[in-house]
């Protein structure tokens, strides 16, 4: 007979299945054949399935699921705040800086104005010497006559000698006697090879960088 259980054949006399161990039913015995008998019924754990049960554990336990890596931020670097007011600056192209100081030639040094002739027109701005134009021939407050250049990018040394012909130029043909000429060379930014001959004319030619601040008002209407 077959075991209620698991279907297992159990040999004659016996109480309980050899297979699951159920016990047989009062009255009846099993009589167990050499065929094997068909698998336990769904439901039913055998010793192999909690092995397998047991070794899916261990693996478990052996190797944690790996943590997600976080993505790191990307963070935009945002400039220092200026105090609140304050002009923003910018330096202008070398053609609107002759401009302004043709214009307003005060708001390189005081005192500063645009060479003029007999009649009295400006004929500075733009003057065409014998060695090169000059940006701006000027006459300063005492009287003395001032080579202004504006540099361009990448001048150095060179830039001092085109400044000085132009000094010499001015003063054997433009200048009175004793009348003192200077020069003034504007760079938006400092030359570095400019070195110890900008020292050696510091007395007749002066260097500055510029700048110009833009503001905002309101306005009443």
């Amino acid at each position: 007979m077959n075991c209620k259980l698991c279907n297992t054949r159990i040999r004659k006399g016996a109480r309980t299945c050899p297979n699951c161990g159920g016990d047989a039913p009062a009255g009846t015995a099993f009589e167990q054949t050499g065929d094997p008998g068909p698998l336990p019924a769904a439901g039913l754990s055998t010793a192999r399935d909690a092995v397998d049960e047991l070794a899916a554990l261990d693996d478990l336990v052996a190797e944690p699921p790996r943590a997600k890596k976080k993505k790191a931020k990307r963070t935009r670097k945002v400039a220092p705040a200026k105090a609140a007011g304050e002009a923003p600056l910018f330096a202008p192209d070398a053609a609107a800086l002759r401009a302004l100081l043709a214009e307003q030639p005060e708001a390189l040094e005081a005192g500063l104005y645009v060479l003029r002739d007999d009649e009295g027109t400006a004929i500075g701005a733009g003057y065409a010497s014998g060695v090169g134009d000059i940006d701006l021939l000027a006459e300063d407050a005492e009287g003395d006559l001032v080579v202004v250049m504006i540099s361009e990018k990448g001048e150095g040394e060179e830039l001092i000698a085109e400044v000085l012909q132009r000094i010499g130029w001015v003063r054997k043909h433009v200048g009175e006697d004793e009348q003192r000429v200077r020069g003034i060379v504007l760079c938006e930014t400092t030359p570095e090879n400019l070195g110890y001959a900008a020292s050696a004319v510091a007395d007749t030619i002066r260097f500055k960088t510029y700048r110009v601040a833009l503001t905002f008002e309101d306005l009443t209407l």
